[in-house]
């Protein structure tokens, strides 16, 4: 018996929220431009993120056996995910905080192209949607083939677009909360955020030279 498409919907939802609330590139990056630039910066750059998804998502769907056999072996793939979150985070790091002025000319930024190149960039995507889908298989939640029928896939696809979303205007708006309430917060923020990158491709680093 195939699961409703409401079903469907909520576990692809709920799967992206999950997927999206730990710190990575995108949500922090959301973080920055909500707190250096404005709200509606930030969102613009949620809804790029959240169209991303959907490519990466099918993609762990279509080529499921060929991807995870990649990521496992390919050295390459694994020192990249390390390079751009170390990158990444040095960026944050060496950055200087916004002043007022530079805040009102990165208004004209394209953030919307910004939110696209952080999100083609973030390895962390297609991996997480392997992931999901073998949980979801083995738990007999949902077994989506490497063909799904259409509309069951679009379905699928909307759900995790609109977990992603939701999740990065959560960030943007909680962001726009602390700083509200503690205006020394954005004065560290880049710092911060650049730690945290750093750390995280550091940890990921050292987890694959263990493996050896």
């Amino acid at each position: 018996m195939e699961p409703s498409l409401a079903l469907v919907f909520f576990l692809s939802m709920l799967a992206s929220i999950v997927g999206t609330l730990p710190f990575g590139p995108i949500n922090l990056s959301v973080v920055d431009t909500s707190i250096n630039r404005s709200w509606r910066a930030a969102f613009h750059f949620s809804i790029a993120a959240a169209l991303i998804e959907i490519p990466q998502s099918f993609i762990a769907i279509r080529f499921n056996p060929t991807v995870q056999q990649l990521l496992q072996h390919n050295l390459w793939v694994k020192a990249f995910v390390v390079v751009f979150f170390v990158a990444l985070g040095l960026v944050f790091f060496c950055r200087k905080p916004a002043s007022p002025q530079s805040k009102k000319t990165k208004l004209k930024e394209n953030d919307f192209l910004h939110g696209l190149l952080v999100s083609i960039a973030n390895p962390q995507a297609v991996p997480f949607w392997i992931f999901i889908l073998a949980f979801l298989k083995s738990a007999e939640y949902l077994d989506i083939s490497d063909h799904p029928p259409l509309f069951f896939l679009c379905v699928f696809l909307a759900g995790v677009a609109c977990g992603k979303l939701l999740t990065l205007l959560f960030y943007a708006f909680l962001s726009q909360l602390i700083v509200q309430r503690a205006a020394f917060v954005s004065q560290w923020m880049n710092k911060i955020i650049g730690a945290i990158l750093i750390g995280i491709g550091l940890f990921q680093g050292m987890r694959e030279v263990l493996a050896l």
